[in-house]
């Protein structure tokens, strides 16, 4: 009875622990996933023309550089994760810039992406907008999605520079 019982208790644990390490992969591959799409997205960030990049991926449609709406704009998809509730266009990865609206500011309060810093290479931080004579793009790349652990974010930091 006393062996019957300890296998119960044992099976009980290790039960508890599959369950545990299944869970632990799960969350493990939803992070990974995240964070091969906004390695991926920072990639094609690299890629693309550098004068165009703020025009083309801030949250503004109207300053598109082919015409109001014709630029991928701020959010991107990320196969396998599922956009939290409410999030107004429906994707998980979203591209952010020291902006506020259509314009490219200096003197954005943003710390994470190292702001306020002179991005024009005047030697001056100003309160303009530097949208078209930016050197220096400071960038964040968040995948924000609802997972087995609930709401979940993951951020990439960078400055991308025309060489």
């Amino acid at each position: 009875m006393i062996v019957l019982i300890v296998l119960t208790i044992c099976m009980g644990m290790f039960s508890s622990t599959i369950v545990s390490t299944a869970r632990q992969s799960r969350l493990k591959r939803e992070t990974a996933t995240a964070a091969e799409a906004a390695r991926r997205m920072l990639e094609i960030l690299r890629s693309e023309s550098f004068g165009e990049l703020f025009r083309r991926y801030n949250a503004d449609p109207g300053d598109d550089p082919g015409g109001a709406g014709t630029a991928p704009g701020r959010g991107f998809a990320v196969p396998g994760l599922t956009p939290i509730d409410g999030d107004e266009d429906g994707l998980a990865g979203e591209i952010l810039f020291p902006s506020d609206g259509p314009e490219l500011r200096e003197d954005s309060g943003l710390g994470a992406l190292g702001m306020p810093r002179d991005l024009s290479g005047d030697c001056e931080i100003d309160g303009d907008d530097h949208s078209g004579d930016y050197l220096i793009l400071p960038v964040q790349i968040r995948v924000r999605w609802r997972g087995l652990a609930g709401e979940r974010t993951f951020d990439i930091y960078s400055q991308l520079v025309d060489m």
